[in-house]
């Protein structure tokens, strides 16, 4: 269990592994649109996903997890490492010169930042899915946290936005074998839910007939005995994952 002192532990050159850094590709679905999480501090005018460094003393592992529940609350989620971004041109320096310039300019020390904050990093990319309604995001001083729409992002800090186009074809060669809709929607959902969550991804349109048919052959969800509530006049029927069954991750629905 991640303990609630160190979330947001401060970074010194003796403590981390200067030059190893950690991104978090942070997913969820709410409103018909696949949300990433990031964050952003008030001197930079660069968004940026969920990052930090790994401590001496844990595992990247760790490292991934912690910075995963400092800006969501959350633990024991479906977390996984993607890919070593290593390029010796990744690090846009001059962000980080005026990132430094701007702290001293409100007067902050930035002498031990100097030390290590001006050289070459490789990071080490994780994704993870989170239900929209089980996240609290957590903002600090001088640093906010948003969803954004993973299709309209802001300016992105250094190479994120490679970042996030890995993640995404990550997880693209990867949907026969993770439960994205199990790991993004609540407990009850709509099958127009399920399914646009596949075409976001997949950047299709897919056939509503042909999904559902599919979907269902498979065994994995369970049609419910309710409607959800809209003012629509024809409501969509709720479904949910059959619970006996939530490790078989093979729906191939797509």
């Amino acid at each position: 269990m991640i303990e609630k002192k160190n979330l947001f532990y401060p970074y010194t050159v003796d403590n981390i592994h200067p030059g190893f850094s950690i991104d978090c590709v942070i997913l969820s679905f709410h409103k018909k649109k696949l949300r990433i999480l990031l964050n952003k501090f008030d001197i930079s005018k660069y968004w940026q996903l969920p990052g930090g460094f790994m401590f001496k003393d844990e595992s990247a592992d760790e490292a991934a997890a912690r910075i995963l529940a400092s800006r969501t609350g959350l633990t024991n989620v479906y977390l996984r490492q993607f890919h070593l971004f290593s390029d010796p041109k990744r690090t846009k320096m001059d962000q980080n010169i005026e990132y430094i310039e701007k702290n001293a300019d409100k007067g902050r020390d930035v002498t031990n930042t100097n030390k290590w904050f001006l050289q070459r990093f490789i990071s080490l990319g994780y994704y993870a899915f989170v239900k929209f309604d089980d996240v609290e995001l957590v903002s600090v001083k001088e640093d906010t946290a948003k969803w954004f729409d993973v299709e309209n992002l802001p300016a992105l800090y250094s190479d994120h936005d490679n970042i996030i186009k890995t993640a995404k074809e990550t997880i693209i060669s990867l949907l026969p074998v993770i439960p994205i809709g199990y790991e993004l929607l609540p407990e009850k959902f709509t099958m127009s839910e399920l399914r646009k969550i596949y075409e976001i991804i997949l950047g299709k349109t897919m056939d509503r007939r042909n999904f559902q048919r599919k979907v269902m052959s498979t065994g994995a969800i369970v049609q419910l005995d309710e409607i959800k509530s809209t003012s629509s006049y024809n409501p969509p029927i709720l479904y949910s994952f059959d619970k006996d069954r939530k490790d078989i991750i093979d729906y191939s629905f797509y």
